[in-house]
């Protein structure tokens, strides 16, 4: 054993100490492999200690067999050892450590050693993933606008309108998909793999791959025939033209910061050296256990985000939330009783609200986003009028305005394995957002003093915070009494 191996060796240990410290937390950590090193007492070297040392601070365990038999068997025959291991930082996770016999196929040192682990990952996950569905982008931008609006024009000509304002938004939104699956241009969208150009060099080995590779399939595949060592050739070139395009894109950019330094350059080498491959589990921890089947995943989110919807009569003043409910009833009452008339919409209320909407962001659950809307703007606005105005009439929103599709998203630095780490992201429907839009169009709020700050535009609470500051180093010594205003509880 050389003198500087422990030191190593040590090295080895503190590399995957680090790689464990980071994740052990949030993954159930295996480790395994040829250890250099044993755990039995029999035996306690340099390496062992360290080993040793190492396998206490993680709390490791190996759930082995109790012969404490070798895994190591030195050609000369003169010394064996148990130096392979799996570890695992859970002692329920394996359910049967095996260290297998030897073997005269078997022409290793080593002896192989298995585990049967308690995890289950059902069959059906792995077909879904097989099921690549392509997901397709609408090139707005490229779109043939006369052709649009006339196709619009057509379909909401067809359209029977009624006075059920659910079955109107269901019939134009029908309508709109239609047209733009007819007419708006479409291209797959890449949603993984990394972006990185080839440059004409790995262009040529690519192509020389494919040609070799066609070539050898037309021979039958052949194992020793000549074109298979010619394409391993040709990958080992693409390989190492590929490691050197990458090594010298890094120079690249260390030499641009030396050179002219700024602080893009700065950020881009900070992201780049704090970026990391995914190792994120899609496990989601359901009473204890990770769960692997999205069906089961998309329960869980389910059950947790209605939990947090829906109160719960033991975190609430039982006697408080009925007297709310009687006032809640009482001025549904008084409404519904009330002759006054309500204004209708203008179309051109409806046209601003369609110039509010953003464009470029995701579709809602139907399919529909604001450049249905914006484009075929004149088209669509006396439709939506119409069905908004009938929403007014009969005092009731529509179904089809409650629902959104709900998109969990990891919280900064919180377990991923917990649904309780997720915060929830719900896309809305474009229609309903151009609802909103409207209703927002109609209110006016005026303060009644120059001393609102509440719900009043371009006014900050810190400006209030500074009169109240100002009006107790008036009054210095003596007491002052400061009334709040608001209608909602304070909490």
């Amino acid at each position: 054993m050389d003198k500087d191996s422990s030191y190593e060796y040590g090295e080895c240990l503190d590399l995957i100490h680090n790689i464990a410290t980071k994740y052990l937390n949030t993954h159930a950590i295996i480790l395994c492999g040829d250890l250099n090193g044993t755990i039995l007492q029999t035996r306690n070297n340099k390496h062992d200690q360290l080993l040793k040392e190492f396998i206490q601070e993680l709390n490791f365990t190996a759930d082995k067999d109790k012969s404490d038999r070798q895994t190591f068997f030195h050609h000369s025959g003169q010394s064996s050892s148990q130096i392979d291991y799996i570890f695992s930082t859970k002692e329920n996770l394996i359910k049967k450590y095996t260290i297998w016999n030897n073997s005269s196929s078997n022409v290793s040192a080593h002896v192989p050693v298995s585990v049967t682990t308690n995890i289950i990952i059902p069959t059906g996950v792995n077909k879904a993933n097989k099921e690549i569905h392509t997901v397709h982008k609408l090139q707005w931008d490229q779109t043939d606008l006369p052709l649009y609006i006339e196709s619009v024009q057509n379909e909401i000509s067809k359209l029977q309108l009624t006075q059920k304002p659910a079955n109107s938004i269901q019939n134009i939104t029908k309508a709109l998909l239609t047209v733009s699956n007819k007419t708006v241009p479409t291209k797959p969208i890449k949603l993984k793999g990394p972006k990185w150009k080839a440059s004409p060099r790995v262009k040529k080995h690519l192509k020389n791959c494919k040609q070799l590779y066609s070539k050898w399939k037309f021979e039958g595949k052949q194992p020793d025939h000549p074109f298979r060592k010619q394409l391993k050739a040709e990958k080992k070139n693409l390989r190492s033209q590929q490691r050197k395009e990458h090594a010298e894109d890094r120079l690249n950019l260390y030499q641009q910061i030396m050179d002219n330094p700024s602080t893009d350059l700065f950020y881009k080498l900070i992201n780049r050296n704090r970026s990391k491959p995914r190792t994120n589990s899609t496990g989601i921890d359901i009473e204890g256990e990770l769960e692997f089947n999205p069906t089961i995943q998309r329960k869980a989110f389910l059950k947790y985000y209605e939990d947090l919807s829906i109160p719960k009569e033991s975190k609430f003043d039982n006697s408080y939330l009925e007297l709310c409910q009687i006032r809640q009833r009482l001025v549904e009452e008084v409404l519904y009783n009330q002759q006054t008339n309500i204004e209708p919409y203008k179309e051109d209320d409806i046209s601003k609200a369609i110039d509010n909407l953003n464009t470029g962001k995701s579709p809602d659950e139907y399919g529909l986003c604001a450049e249905h809307l914006k484009l075929a703007k004149e088209t669509v606005t006396p439709t939506l009028t119409n069905i908004f105005n009938n929403i007014l009439i009969i005092r009731a929103v529509p179904t089809e305005f409650k629902s959104g599709i709900l998109t969990p998203v990891l919280k900064k630095e919180k377990n991923q394995c917990l649904v309780s780490s997720y915060r929830g992201i719900t896309v809305t429907p474009v229609i309903s957002k151009l609802h909103e839009l409207c209703i927002l169009g109609k209110l006016s709020i005026t303060p009644n003093t120059d001393l609102q700050f509440g719900f009043t535009e371009g006014l900050c609470l810190l400006i209030a915070s500074l009169i109240i500051s100002e009006c107790k180093c008036e009054r210095k010594n003596n007491s002052i009494w400061l009334l709040l205003m608001s209608n909602l509880p304070l909490m």
